[in-house]
Order: structure tokens, then sequence, then C-alpha cells
């Protein structure tokens, strides 16, 4: 995934307001941000109900970094 869907999730993570439109308008709300296809889809099925649990699943991929397996 891009660092773009990391900056566009910490930022409802952190403005409600775009939280809520990118919840309610995806379209509206991904609109002027360089997506795939996959990403832009990938983002428009995040809810309400399920939205905590992606960002923080992002977030383990994103601090994380790759750690080799022992």
């Amino acid at each position: 995934m891009s660092d773009t869907v990391g900056e566009i999730v910490a930022r409802a993570v952190n403005d409600e307001a775009f939280r809520h439109l990118l919840l309610s308008n995806p379209d509206e709300a991904l609109r002027g941000y360089a997506l795939t296809d996959e990403e832009r889809a990938l983002l428009s099925d995040v809810t309400e109900g399920n939205f905590d649990e992606f960002a923080g699943r992002l977030e383990d991929r994103t601090t994380k970094g790759w750690v080799p397996e022992p």
C-alpha cells in the first residue's frame, strides 16, 4: 500500500470531519489523492464499524516494518 493511504487514514483519525466525509462519501474525500483503483476500493469499503480495526492494522504494518521470522 502506498504512503498516501497511510496519510489518508492518519488524517481520518485526527480530523473527525474528514473521517465522516470518508465514510459517507469516499469519492469526494479521496478526490485529489493519487491512489490506485485497488487503494480506492479498499478505502471505500471502510465503514464506521470497521474503521478503528482498519486503521490499527495499517498502523501495525507501518510501525513494525519488516522483521525476519526466527
